[in-house]
C-alpha cells in the first residue's frame, strides 16, 4: 500500500515519523536533564563572571604594583632618596622645590600612558613627604608627625617586597577617602631609604563591580585570608549574617569554586575565585530561588511547548514537501508530452504517479538526442583535426625560408646594399613569430616588436612619405593578447587607408595605462571610414562581443563573396579584422572593448582596451 502513495506522501510520512522520534527524544532528555545541564550552565556563567571580576581586581592591583615597581626601579628617584639626610627637621622637598619638581616629573612620566586614577605617595626614611594625586585634599603634615605614623615604621621595617593593603582610609587625604594600596618599600641590596605607596581610592573597585547584565552590584564580597570582610556590597543585615554564618562554616577551596549557603531559611549560590596577586577572594552571593527560576519555568512549558512545535513543524513539513516536489512534477509532466523530434506537446501515455520513473524514462530520450549532438561534435573534431594538419603542414621545413633569407641578407651586405640586409631581417623576425604554433597568445611587447618589423618593411617600400610614430607604456608591454592583433589593424591602413590620398602617410601606434586599464590606438591620416562602413563594423561588433564563439563560426562558414570587405578581409596575412575582435573577446572573456571611429583631423581610429 506504501508502494502506491505518491513520491510527495512518502517524503512527508517519512520525514514527519523522523520528526516525532527526534522530537519526542529530545523532551524526554530534557525532562530528565535539564535541572542539571541548566544548572551547570548557570553555575558556570556565575563562575565565569566571579573569574572576570577577580581578573579585573588583579589587573588593577598589578597596574599599582607595577607603579611602585617603576618607582624602585628609577635611577633618578633613587638617587634622590639615597641623598636625603636627617639633619635638617623641614620636608626635604618643600626646601628642594627643584628636586621636588623632577621627582613630580619622573612619577608623571610612569602615568603618561593613561591618567593617574589615585595617589602616589614617596616617603623617605627620615619622615620626607611628596606625593603625585589627582585630588586637592593633601595633608599638611610635617616631618615629626609623619615619624608618630604607626605604619611608618612598620612599612620601612617590612621584610616582604610589597604589601597589598584592603580598603581603608587614606592617610595622606584630609578627607580620609576610603583606598586600595600597595606599599613597597624603596631599597637596594644594603639599606631602605624609604618607601613608596601607590593608593586607589574604592570607587575604583566599585567600578569593576558594578556592571549592566544580571547580576547587580548589591551582592560582591572581598575576603582576607582570615576569611574576615574587607570589601562588601552586601547591605547590612545580610552582612551581618554573612559574617556569623558562611565565614565561620566554609572552606574555600582550590583557586575557584562555589557552595551552597543556607541560613535562618534561606538558601544562597556563594561563588569564589582567589586572586593571583594576594592571598584574598572575591565572592559573589546570589538568591537560590532565583537562580533556579530558569529551570521551573522550562519545567512547566516542556510538553506545551512540544505538541505546539510538532504541530507547527508538521504543517511546515507539508508545505515544504509540497513546494519542493512541484518542480519535479511539472519536469515529469513536460518531459512526459513532449516530442522532441517535432518539439511539439504530447498527451502524457503514462499513468504512474511515480516520478522519479516518468524522469527516467523522459531522460531516456534526452540520452537519444544527445548521441546525435556527439556525433555532431564528432564531426567538428574531425574539421578541428584537418585545420590542426594545415597547420602541421604549413610548419614543414620552415628553416628553408629562413636559410634562403640569410644568404639574400648576406649577399646584400657584401654588395654593399645594407638595405636588403634590413629588409632580410626583420621578414625573418616575421616569419619566425607568425610561425610560433604552440603558443596561440603573446604579449602586448611581441606584438608591438612584430609591428615594428613590419613598419620596417613598410617603410623600404614607401620611403620618404610614410612617417611613423610608435609610444607604448613600459607597464602594458607583459600584458598577454592574442597573437597576430595587431599587425591586421596596422595593414589596414594601407590597404584601405592611404589609397586614394597623396602622401605623406602618417601612422602612429601609441599604448597608454590610465586608473588601472590599459589602451592601444592605431591611427592614420587616410579616407578613413565612411558612415556605411563604420556602422556595419560596430554591428559586427557588437554581435562578435555577445557571443564571439558562435558569430565566429557563421563568419568562418560565409562564402568570401568580397575580398575588400574590411571586416573579413584576407588580404596580407590572410586575417580579417572580425577575425581580431572574435579572438580578443574569446581570450579575454568580454573584459575588453575595441572600437573603430574616424579621427576629427582624418583618417581611422582602432583602440583596445583592457585591463591590467
Amino acid at each position: 500500500m506504501f508502494g502506491s502513495f505518491s513520491y510527495q506522501t512518502k517524503i512527508f510520512l517519512a520525514l514527519a515519523a523522523f520528526l516525532f522520534a527526534v522530537l519526542t527524544i529530545i523532551n524526554v532528555i530534557n525532562y530528565y536533564r535539564n535541572e542539571s545541564l541548566i544548572m551547570n550552565d548557570l553555575a558556570q556563567n556565575k563562575q565565569q563572571t566571579t573569574i572576570k571580576l577577580q581578573e579585573q581586581v588583579d589587573d588593577m592591583l598589578k597596574e599599582m604594583d607595577k607603579l611602585s615597581i617603576s618607582v624602585n626601579a628609577s635611577d633618578s628617584i633613587m638617587s634622590v632618596m639615597k641623598g636625603i639626610s636627617s639633619d635638617s627637621d623641614r620636608n626635604y622637598f618643600i626646601e628642594h622645590p627643584a628636586i621636588s619638581a623632577d621627582v613630580r616629573n619622573a612619577l608623571l612620566s610612569f602615568t603618561s600612558l593613561q591618567p593617574l586614577k589615585g595617589r602616589i605617595s614617596l616617603v623617605s626614611r627620615f619622615g620626607d613627604y611628596l606625593d603625585l594625586s589627582n585630588k586637592m585634599d593633601n595633608i599638611k603634615a610635617d616631618k615629626s608627625q609623619i615619624r608618630l605614623m604607626p605604619t611608618f615604621r612598620e612599612y620601612l621595617g617590612m621584610e616582604e617586597y610589597k604589601r597589598y593593603l584592603a580598603p581603608h582610609p587614606d592617610s595622606w587625604s584630609v578627607s580620609g577617602e576610603r583606598v586600595v594600596s600597595v606599599v613597597r618599600p624603596l631599597r637596594d641590596n644594603y639599606n631602605v631609604y624609604g618607601y613608596v605607596e601607590i593608593s586607589y581610592a574604592v570607587k575604583e573597585l566599585e567600578n569593576i563591580f558594578f556592571f549592566r547584565n544580571d547580576l547587580t552590584f548589591g551582592n560582591v564580597l572581598i575576603l582576607g585570608s582570615d576569611r574576615s570582610i574587607l570589601f562588601s556590597s552586601l547591605s547590612q543585615a545580610q552582612e551581618r549574617k554573612f559574617d556569623d554564618g558562611a565565614r565561620l562554616t566554609m572552606t574555600l577551596n582550590g583557586e575557584f569554586g562555589h557552595f551552597q549557603w543556607r541560613h535562618s531559611g534561606t538558601r544562597q549560590m556563594v561563588f569564589y575565585s582567589k586572586l593571583t596577586s594576594t592571598d584574598w577572594n572575591i565572592l559573589l552571593v546570589e538568591d537560590l530561588s532565583a537562580f533556579l527560576r530558569p529551570i521551573e519555568s522550562l519545567r512547566f512549558s516542556s510538553i506545551t511547548i512540544f505538541f505546539g512545535v510538532l504541530t507547527v513543524l508538521l504543517f511546515l513539513l507539508y508545505l515544504y514537501t509540497n513546494r519542493v516536489t512541484r518542480p519535479l512534477r511539472r519536469l515529469k509532466d513536460s518531459l512526459a508530452n513532449v516530442d522532441l523530434t517535432k518539439l511539439e506537446l504530447l498527451p502524457a501515455k503514462l499513468r504512474t504517479r511515480n516520478e522519479i520513473t516518468l524522469l527516467g524514462v523522459a531522460f531516456q530520450g534526452l540520452l537519444n538526442e544527445l548521441k546525435i549532438s556527439m556525433r555532431q561534435a564528432e564531426k567538428s573534431n574531425q574539421r578541428a583535426m584537418v585545420a590542426q594538419m594545415n597547420a602541421l603542414q604549413a610548419q614543414v621545413n620552415p628553416h628553408f625560408l629562413h636559410n634562403t633569407l640569410t644568404v639574400i641578407a648576406a649577399h646584400g651586405k657584401s654588395s654593399g646594399n645594407p638595405k636588403v640586409t634590413e629588409i632580410c631581417i626583420a621578414l625573418s623576425d616575421m616569419l619566425r613569430y607568425t610561425m610560433k604554433f604552440d603558443r596561440k597568445d603573446s604579449t602586448i611587447g611581441a606584438e608591438i616588436e612584430h609591428v615594428e618589423q613590419y613598419l620596417t618593411l613598410m617603410q623600404s617600400k614607401y620611403e620618404g612619405i610614410l612617417e611613423i610614430e610608435t609610444d607604448i607604456a613600459p607597464d602594458i608591454r607583459p600584458v598577454p593578447i592574442p597573437r597576430l592583433t595587431m599587425q591586421p589593424l596596422v595593414e589596414n591602413a594601407f590597404h584601405h587607408g592611404f589609397s586614394g590620398i597623396d602622401p605623406p602617410w602618417k601612422l602612429s601606434v601609441r599604448g597608454i595605462v590610465n586608473e588601472g586599464r590599459w589602451t592601444i590606438t592605431i591611427a592614420d591620416n587616410g579616407i578613413g571610414l565612411s558612415p556605411e562602413l563604420l556602422e556595419k563594423i560596430n554591428v559586427q561588433v557588437g554581435e562578435l562581443r555577445d557571443d564571439p564563439g558562435r558569430e565566429t563560426e557563421r563568419l568562418a562558414e560565409e562564402d568570401e563573396e568580397n575580398e575588400n570587405d574590411l571586416m573579413r578581409n584576407r588580404q596580407g596575412n590572410g586575417i580579417g579584422l572580425a577575425n581580431v575582435v572574435a579572438r580578443l573577446y574569446l581570450f579575454y572573456g568580454g573584459e575588453v572593448e575595441f572600437r573603430a571611429d574616424n579621427s576629427p583631423g582624418g583618417g581611422a581610429i582602432f583602440s583596445i582596451t583592457g585591463r591590467r
